[in-house]
């Protein structure tokens, strides 16, 4: 990094490691082997004091994802929060979300965490039958998921679950998240649709024949199990999140509204402005202190990518007003699709100058938010 960041930034931290993978899993993960945690946290001060060097003024949000950020053990998270520190000395951050699947959860690091102030638990949950876990290939089991909520609920006013829908041959699991959602207080669920990422062994079993593709899934599970979390006083506030009031995730919306960013640990990501980084998606070359990928955004990705972060966020939408001021007159087409989107009942106006995905737009959510791109080639 040679350039200094804006003071409003959030700062994520890549733990690569998991005991096992998931079968649909595509993120950056690999099983440790001895020494490998230690040479990572070692590895890990150095860069992010390099990335220090290079900005100033405080974060206001951190996320410590994965991987499995609790494989560390209890000594390694608070090794890797002392490291942290400086990030967080003059004004602590608004939140610090560390991920965690229930399986490696302690007590004695929810007791460390629950001294932490703003600390946000989000656990990958996926789903709420042992037979769908071992479908997807999670260690994970219904006891355990039961287990680590207990503690964490007990201890920590923050905790978001993930959750995995459209699962092929699997039933909605609105039901079963109702039970959950009336034994533990949870405050903000994550529900993603399956997808089978490239060379996984979720995609070779697709292909192989032995599970149907789940892109041809429905919507019907999403429409379930959003009104299942908002018979439960869930506000469903960007497509695949929902939050109870006030506890909305403030280190993904900095990313939705196109936000600064440090990215630490392989994989990892930085952006500032039109300048994205990419660490390498390798233990083995990111301990070497390989080179990251930059990329230079042009305005009109910047754009684009903007118009498709704001609608996103179904509960707000696209502020027509602040797109033009950050990106300049928009076209006629633009504002031509736009028209027609509305007249499908894909995109309903919201308040001052804002449009929005209707329940009839997030099913095609996609083809929407393509058709008002601009061509950086036209």
């Amino acid at each position: 990094m040679s350039e200094t960041l804006s003071a409003a930034t959030g700062l994520y931290v890549h733990v690569p490691f998991c005991f096992s993978r998931c079968d649909y899993c595509g993120f950056y993960s690999t099983i440790p082997v001895a020494g490998s945690l230690e040479q990572y946290l070692i590895r890990l001060q150095h860069e992010s004091e390099a990335a220090r060097a290079c900005r100033h003024g405080p974060v206001k949000t951190v996320f410590i994802g994965g991987g499995n950020p609790t494989t560390l053990g209890l000594t390694g998270i608070i090794k890797l929060f002392t490291m942290l520190e400086p990030w967080l000395s003059g004004s602590w951050p608004e939140e610090i979300t560390l991920e965690t699947n229930p399986e490696t959860l302690t007590a004695e690091i929810v007791d460390y965490l629950a001294g932490i102030d703003g600390i946000r638990l989000s656990m990958g949950v996926q789903r709420l039958k042992d037979d769908e876990f071992a479908l997807l290939g999670r260690r994970a089991r219904l006891d355990s998921v039961s287990r680590a909520l207990d503690m964490a609920c007990r201890r920590l006013n923050n905790v978001s679950v993930d959750l995995i829908l459209g699962v092929p041959g699997c039933p909605s699991l609105a039901d079963d998240l109702t039970i959950l959602l009336q034994r533990f207080d949870v405050q903000h669920v994550s529900a993603y649709f399956l997808t089978a990422e490239d060379d996984s062994p979720l995609q070779r079993r697709i292909l192989n024949g032995e599970l149907p593709d789940p892109s041809e899934t429905g919507p019907e599970e999403l429409f379930a199990v959003r009104e299942t979390l908002k018979n439960n006083g869930f506000e469903h506030y960007e497509i695949s999140n929902y939050a109870r009031p006030g506890r909305r995730c403030r280190h993904n919306l900095n990313y939705w509204l196109a936000g600064d960013y440090v990215g630490l640990g392989p994989s990892a990501v930085s952006c500032q402005a039109d300048r994205r980084t990419t660490n390498p998606e390798d233990l083995a070359l990111w301990l070497a202190a390989a080179s990251p990928q930059v990329e230079r955004l042009s305005p009109v990705d910047r754009r684009n990518e903007s118009v498709m972060l704001s609608l996103r966020l179904v509960a707000d939408g696209l502020d027509l007003a602040a797109l033009e001021n950050r990106f300049g007159q928009q076209p006629a087409e633009f504002f031509a699709e736009l028209t027609r989107q509305v007249a499908a009942g894909n995109l309903e106006k919201h308040g001052a100058g804002r449009v929005r995905l209707t329940d009839r737009g997030l099913a095609v959510a996609d083809n929407v938010i393509a058709g008002l791109f601009i061509d950086k080639h036209g």
